[in-house]
């Protein structure tokens, strides 16, 4: 009787199992940094509105133009330059009553904010969200706009359409897997 041989040796078999755990593993490892990569790409672009905000907030020009010691239409152009030299889609500045003092569409000034996610910014306080505007889906940073003397007289939205930043986190994912 005629023991048949096995298909693969032992060797085979081990060096098989090896490699096999050896690419799971750099397969798990590339989806967790990947995924850390577009955490941080987001965090990043959600740091940079949040910045822009606060600047905006902080701008005389804008503080006095809320408070009613300067024209209101000089609000406009401040804010477009604003969005033109950092590269957001756009930098809204609103009154206590959610009225745009500025937009990227300048037939949307004097019209409330679009989104229903300003009220919190209404009330104080600094935050950043995902909503829908007459833009599109955007991730936007809140930043209340106080005087000196520490009256509220409304809010900055700074915003980047949700498909940039998906751009954005695509192409960090694509530098991290050519490293």
């Amino acid at each position: 009787m005629r023991t048949s041989k096995p298909f693969f040796s032992l060797q085979t078999i081990m060096t098989l199992l090896v490699c096999g755990v050896v690419a799971l593993s750099l397969a798990v490892t590339d989806i967790l940094i990947s995924q850390k990569v577009a955490d941080n790409t987001q965090q990043n672009l959600a740091d940079k509105a949040t910045t822009i905000a606060r600047i905006v907030a902080h701008s005389p020009l804008v503080i006095e133009a809320l408070n009613g010691q300067r024209a209101e239409t000089e609000v406009q152009a401040f804010a477009n330059d604003i969005r033109q030299i950092t590269a957001v889609e756009f930098v809204v500045v609103m009154d206590m009553q959610g009225i745009r003092k500025s937009h990227p569409d300048v037939n949307k000034v004097g019209q409330p904010f679009v989104g229903g996610d300003e009220g919190d910014a209404l009330k104080g306080l600094e935050y950043v969200s995902s909503a829908k505007g007459t833009l599109g889906m955007s991730l936007r940073a809140f930043t209340p706009i106080v005087t000196s003397t520490g009256k509220q007289v409304g809010a900055v939205a700074v915003g980047i359409l949700l498909n940039n930043v998906n751009q954005a986190v695509a192409q960090s994912r694509l530098k991290t897997s050519s490293s």
